[in-house]
């Protein structure tokens, strides 16, 4: 069981955040974790953010961590310009608790365009794609007792990598069958103690309007793609409701004060 140095639980139940300001730049983590292991690594990293990243500018840096899921449902997949994901396989390959909507999508982007294995060789050749503009880092855990050891994260990684997203950094392979050194929570912390250096170029300098127009078209088509996977999550608008309404209103008012004064009553 993977515990972050210095504490004896597991994982706590209170998400790690730090309030934001005018000036400041967001950095999600997001996790899905069916024992705990992965919420644990990804607290630990939204922990640490604040000041083990820095600007050049003197811009705020802050972080929250939260499900894939909810990341995707409730933040309405706002993806922000760095991202990172820590995430198990569960099962015979599927998705853990608060990751399997985020599969899901995952697994349409797949099927829609084709996994392209050319799209992440570091050569930023991402082009005008769905995530262009997005930089992930992913920390993967699992077994390899099992045959389908780490199928979710790679699932996470091709289907990113191939609709633009720019993975910083090496994929993380935390094995829980692993021994001596490959232990699964020695291998979370070497991961985590050196992402650092892969992710400060990202965060370093102010975001471009080309950067902040890019994470735009991320959002709305990540979440054009949600609405059409998930109809349930499609609000209702209740101020075009209220306005489909009151001419209606305004008509039947009008009706009503007709009928009394040509001297119409009610029960005759």
């Amino acid at each position: 069981v993977y515990a972050p140095p210095g504490r004896e639980d597991k994982h706590t139940t209170t998400p790690c955040s730090t309030m934001a300001s005018s000036s400041a730049e967001e950095v999600l983590v997001l996790y899905g974790s069916q024992t705990g292991n992965s919420e644990a690594a990804a607290e630990q990293l939204s922990s640490l953010i604040p000041s083990k990243l820095s600007t050049s500018d003197n811009r705020t840096l802050t972080s929250r961590c939260m499900h894939l899921d909810d990341f995707l449902e409730l933040e309405q997949a706002k993806w922000t310009r760095l991202v990172i994901i820590v995430c198990s396989s569960y099962g015979v390959g599927q998705a853990p608790i608060g990751a399997r909507k985020f599969r899901e999508v995952c697994d349409t982007i797949l099927e829609r365009f084709g996994y392209d294995d050319t799209t992440n060789d570091g050569k930023n050749n991402n082009g005008d794609k769905m995530l262009t503009g997005v930089n992930y880092a992913l920390l993967g855990l699992g077994d390899s007792h099992y045959t389908t050891f780490f199928r979710n994260p790679t699932a996470f990684e091709n289907a990113l990598s191939t609709v633009g997203a720019t993975r910083v950094g090496e994929l993380g392979k935390a094995d829980a069958s692993g021994t001596g050194n490959m232990e699964q929570s020695k291998v979370i912390e070497r991961w985590i103690d050196s992402i650092w250096k892969d992710l400060q170029p990202v965060i370093d300098k102010p975001m471009t309007e080309e950067e902040g127009l890019k994470l735009k078209k991320a959002h709305e088509q990540t979440w054009k793609l949600c609405l059409e996977l998930y109809k349930e999550w499609k609000q209702t608008n209740y101020f075009a409701l209220i306005g489909l309404f009151l001419p209606l209103g305004g008509v039947i008012v009008g009706i009503l004060v007709h009928l009394y004064l040509h001297g119409y009553t009610w029960g005759n």
